[in-house]
């Protein structure tokens, strides 16, 4: 049997419409399968049965997924949360709900949705809890087409999350590392929609150009000039008030010397493979603080300020100030070349599955 998010199986009884078909079969629908753990090489679109739906979860008809750097970790059984082949991964996409559990009182079917269902979001319909701590759908504006949508979240979401947990605070100077990725793309936008001065940091004419778009104030190509040097000379020999790395690496201490006194450093992922290690003498001098940022795990634990939050983001997106990059879209049965994408570092922007 496929596993899916929470463990659950997809061979349950789940409904849409009349629960089974005219001779008691269950539905099928496309989904793209890791049937061993491996590289992307072992995914393949297949046919499984359709989802479960209890009565604290909704069904949604997806339209669009996004493809995440967990996705490449957890096919290889490389990620903090594993599941038993065979699986369908996908972390979030975006669709419309078909089908509502009989304990959903928040969501209704035509609603158009985001969800994050932790796996099982490379398949046309997809199951999501719609109820308690594990809720993560949400109505998006009217506005917001399904590929916007399905990259929103998890992106989004971090950055958002990651500024409030450093502290942001308009006037303040910001310093975004990987800033032409899906994550640093969302937040150069969010940190100039909550008034800093914006640094972004990238590698390469391309990825400073998608930074530029994104609106930050001043770029630093970190292949060829020091990133610390230059954001001095941006800030009056000063330092940036915060860092934000999703990308990790053996560079960490250049990024560390870009701060200002009582300056904080937000730890957001490893897109570069390798964890840090953490020189604490640059962290007394400079009286650094190194804030961690789980997201995923902030939102399960404290969901009201989750949904506060994405309130916030819809707000800030219907008033144009948010716009997710796109930078690369596959069919679905192409999801392992845009897991490679990520995998080399190559991605602009969100990388999205059309459903």
């Amino acid at each position: 049997m496929l596993r899916g998010a929470r463990g659950t199986s997809f061979a349950g009884a789940g409904t849409l419409g009349p629960p089974v078909g005219a001779r008691g079969r269950r539905r099928r629908v496309k989904a793209l399968v890791c049937p061993e753990l491996g590289g992307e090489e072992v995914l393949r679109v297949e046919e499984v049965p359709s989802p479960p739906c209890g009565p604290g979860d909704v069904r949604i008809g997806a339209r669009a997924a996004a493809v995440n750097f967990p996705d490449t970790l957890v096919i290889r059984g490389e990620y903090q949360y594993r599941y038993d082949p065979p699986f369908v991964p996908g972390h979030e996409c975006a669709g419309t709900v078909l089908e509502v559990g009989a304990d959903v009182d928040s969501l209704a079917v035509g609603d158009r949705v985001l969800a994050m269902s932790g796996t099982g979001a490379f398949a046309e319909e997809v199951v999501c809890d719609a109820t308690g701590r594990r809720n993560h759908v949400f109505r998006i504006p009217d506005a917001m087409p399904f590929d916007e949508a399905a990259g929103f979240d998890l992106t989004y979401g971090t950055a958002i999350h990651g500024w409030r947990r450093g502290g942001l605070h308009a006037g303040e100077s910001v310093l975004v590392l990987g800033a032409a990725g899906g994550c640093g793309s969302a937040a150069v936008q969010v940190a100039k929609a909550m008034g800093a001065f914006v640094v972004a940091a990238a590698g390469g004419e391309e990825k400073l150009e998608v930074a530029r778009r994104c609106g930050a104030d001043a770029v630093v190509d970190y292949r060829t000039e020091p990133v610390s040097q230059r954001v001095k000379e941006l800030t009056g020999d000063r330092g940036v008030d915060v860092v934000f790395d999703p990308v990790g690496g053996p560079d960490f201490r250049e990024y560390l010397r870009s701060l200002a006194w009582n300056g904080r450093y937000l730890v957001v992922g490893f897109a570069a493979g390798e964890v840090p290690q953490i020189g604490l003498n640059l962290v007394l001098l400079k009286s650094v603080s190194i804030v961690g940022v789980a997201y995923g795990a902030s939102a399960r634990l404290d969901p009201a300020a989750n949904a506060a939050d994405l309130a916030q983001l819809f707000a800030w997106y219907d008033a144009g100030l948010l716009s997710p990059v796109i930078g690369h879209r596959f069919p679905l049965a192409r999801g392992g070349d845009g897991m490679r994408v990520l995998r080399d570092r190559g991605a602009l922007g969100k990388v999205i599955l059309d459903i």
